[in-house]
């Protein structure tokens, strides 16, 4: 899947490489797929069923008859916390790979083999993709199907809705057509790019968050090498996280249902921070709610490609702290 959507993958970072085949030792189980499988199905029928109950205020009123409202709102929320617990298992995995190795009294090796230690933490940070994979390709995977529903909205009112959704928003999107010019609306055009800035985002967004927390853990293992402190640190982590997650939901959700203001200078900022850190762009894959932040947030049809840079950066600093992680790790006595 990785090669699929970013293209040809270093050496170290395929499965045939054979250090990463080390990493991902033990991983081909019979026993262990099948309990991770039922584990998995257990996992998804409980978040579907929670989804439908949040969907439904908590089974107090039906579905949106619209079939696309409805998929967006059962998946919600089981995709936030999906998104929760891969964020948080990238890191686990990554966060204690010095302390492992040294442990196991390997360290020393590898210290004094050339490129020994930048290739052990490249690999280990392949391998976390390799180990998410599944909740991954899950979590692509249905927003691929929500990026479905929106092309399939697209169409509604004959092909109009588009038009409708850009009218009177700021900054305005009709743009004039020079006489004796093919009768081509720009606005829309450039309301289409914009749109496609952000579903290209809705699928970036989980795998550079998952680039970056797994780098971000290898730079953490070589300061905390400890088990003890390792542990804490993660603990801590979590509930930042957490609350980081749950103030910026908490606050847009506020802002996105009218019970609190934002100066129209700040409410940009705050859907971006909600989109960016909050729930990776979830909510504004559906066109209809994307749409109303359109009419509500001045230039909010920019949050696309706001977002879309967003991912371009954090890919770049996810790169940078591996290199990091690597140039410390080199020098650890």
């Amino acid at each position: 899947m990785l090669e699929r959507i970013l293209g040809p993958l270093p050496a170290w970072a395929r499965r045939d490489h054979p250090m990463l085949r080390y990493e991902l030792r033990g991983g081909g189980k019979a026993n262990r797929r099948w309990l991770l499988l039922l584990g998995a199905g257990v996992l998804a029928c409980l978040l579907l069923a929670l989804g439908y109950i949040i969907a439904t205020e908590l089974l107090a009123r039906p579905l949106s008859p619209n079939l696309t409202e409805s998929i967006n709102r059962v998946l919600y929320a089981p995709l936030l916390v999906l998104q929760i617990l891969l964020g948080i298992t990238a890191l686990s995995i990554s966060i204690g790979a010095i302390g492992e190795i040294i442990r196991r009294q390997q360290w020393d090796t590898l210290r004094v083999t050339e490129d020994g230690a930048g290739l052990t933490l490249r690999t280990r940070w392949a391998a976390v993709f390799y180990r998410v994979r599944p909740l991954l390709a899950i979590i692509v995977g249905l927003r691929l199907l929500l990026i479905l529903g929106i092309l399939w909205d697209l169409t509604a009112f004959q092909g109009q809705y588009l038009d409708l959704l850009i009218s009177g928003i700021v900054p305005q999107m009709s743009i004039p057509v020079p006489i004796g010019q093919p009768s081509l609306d720009l606005g829309v055009v450039a309301g289409i790019m914009l749109l496609a800035f952000m579903l290209t985002a809705a699928v970036l967004l989980p795998l550079t968050s998952v680039g970056f927390d797994a780098a971000a853990g290898l730079f953490l293992s070589t300061v905390f090498r400890q088990r003890a402190y390792n542990a804490l640190v993660q603990f801590g982590l979590l509930l930042l996280r957490l609350l980081m997650i749950g103030v910026l939901l908490f606050a847009g959700f506020r802002f996105l249902s009218g019970q609190s203001t934002v100066p129209d200078g700040l409410s940009f900022g705050v859907m971006f921070l909600f989109g960016a850190l909050g729930d990776w762009g979830l909510y504004f894959l559906h066109l209809s709610s994307f749409g109303e932040v359109w009419a509500i947030v001045p230039y909010g049809i920019f949050l696309g490609l706001a977002l879309l840079l967003f991912a371009l950066v954090q890919a770049f600093l996810a790169d940078r702290l591996l290199l990091w992680a690597i140039r410390r790790a080199q020098s650890l006595g």
